[in-house]
């Protein structure tokens, strides 16, 4: 019964990190970005690190059974993926912003089956325990 769920957890989760993965915008030039005291409040979460092929064939990394964010999971980004591959399946503190993605009430609204886990721009990463159990 548990490895059935987690197929099913695992499925969703890749099916959702392949919508968000294909509707990123490009990222602006540097110059039309707010200034930093403007820019979202960076936040600390902790969870574990998973690893999610993308509907593309791309690679995500997604941070799952998070505490301390307002979301159960959360897009990992802005930090090199062998930081995120070296960590897969181990318990990690991030820090850094969070973006909520940009659209999510309009395909909420469209299928109730999207999930559009917020974003976070990973500035540090530290490993708070081995394994996610």
């Amino acid at each position: 019964m548990r490895c059935i769920t987690s197929t099913i957890a695992a499925c969703t989760l890749v099916g959702a990190v392949g919508i968000f993965a294909q509707e990123q915008s490009p990222a602006p030039p540097a110059a039309a970005q707010p200034p930093a005291a403007a820019q979202a409040p960076k936040a600390v979460l902790t969870g574990c690190v998973v690893q999610a092929k993308t509907t593309d064939g791309g690679t995500a990394f997604v941070l799952s059974k998070v505490e301390g964010g307002s979301a159960q999971m959360y897009v990992l980004g802005g930090s090199s993926q062998s930081d995120f591959s070296a960590n897969v399946n181990k318990k990690v503190e991030v820090t850094g912003p969070v973006q909520e993605p940009a659209n999510a009430g309009k395909d909420a609204a469209q299928d109730p089956k999207v999930l559009r886990p917020p974003l976070i721009v990973v500035e540090s990463v530290k490993v708070v325990a081995p394994s996610c159990t």
